[in-house]
């Protein structure tokens, strides 16, 4: 899932700016897209097979304000990973000192 939501955000002209793995419990992804790509990026997630709420899926229908149409518009997506796996764990190295 996270190739494909990652690849869908690069097929919208937008980018990933940053993202969080928080175990295999979630990612958090920073991006920034193109306010005119908002439709793009909303028709391209949604062929990943992700469910965005009602909500997300309303923030992503352009404005018709032509002031932001030149806009970079700053995101963030948070995917929640149901399953049931045991919580990924890594062993933190102890530091001296």
């Amino acid at each position: 899932m996270t190739a494909r939501v990652s690849e869908a955000i690069n097929q919208a002209g937008a980018w990933v700016t940053d993202f969080h793995l928080y175990s295999n419990v979630l990612i958090c992804i920073n991006f920034e897209v193109p306010s005119g790509n908002l439709e793009k990026l909303a028709a391209s997630l949604q062929e990943t097979g992700l469910h965005l709420s009602q909500e997300s899926f309303e923030q992503l229908i352009p404005a018709n304000d032509s002031a932001l149409k030149e806009k970079q518009l700053v995101g963030t997506l948070q995917i929640t990973f149901v399953h049931n796996e045991p919580d990924l764990l890594r062993e933190v190295p102890a530091v001296p000192g």
